[in-house]
């Protein structure tokens, strides 16, 4: 990823330890970039905590891209490591619903793949959805999620960021 005019984008955090100002937005779409990109986030493990490569890509790519004072309890490197690692499980499910048929046989499927994807990993993704854990598990959470009263109607700005926007306001 390039920086613009190869310079760091920089990032103002609130006293939460949450990003501020107008470049919260790209903040977000770089993060969102990373964790869809299974280059860097590998889409073959059962759990975003199992990735390896996440401290490598937030030193290589985020730090590459934007300058920020890290805080010593180390919570804006874990929110924006919670950012990728949501943006890689949405994806998973994103393209598993676009490329997943159930009529077609395993191989069908192998072939029906994404083609960024790598044969052998989605194989192995295919077959982890097929485990039956899973499916209890992806049943649990369609049924939590039913559940759920509200909807989030707030657009794609932070509860910080319109923290930040009423209080200048005021």
């Amino acid at each position: 990823m390039e920086r613009p005019n190869g310079r760091k984008i920089v990032l103002r955090f609130n006293n939460g330890k949450q990003a501020i100002g107008n470049e919260t937005g790209l903040l977000s779409g770089v993060l969102g970039l990373l964790g869809s990109d299974f280059g860097k986030f590998p889409i073959c493990e059962e759990s975003s905590r199992k990735i390896t490569t996440k401290d490598k890509v937030y030193n290589e790519c985020v730090k590459q891209i934007f300058h920020f004072d890290e805080d010593s309890e180390g919570t804006i490197k874990k929110n924006i490591l919670k950012s990728m690692q949501k943006s890689w499980k949405e994806t998973r499910l994103r393209l598993y619903k676009a490329f997943y048929e159930p009529t077609f046989t395993t191989e069908q499927n192998i072939d029906h793949r994404p083609p960024e994807i790598d044969r052998e990993h989605w194989r192995w993704f295919l077959d982890y959805r097929a485990k039956v854990e899973t499916k209890e598990k992806c049943k649990k959470n369609a049924k939590n999620r039913s559940k759920q009263l509200y909807t989030h109607t707030g657009s794609s700005k932070s509860f910080a960021q319109r923290m930040k926007e009423s209080e200048e306001a005021a």
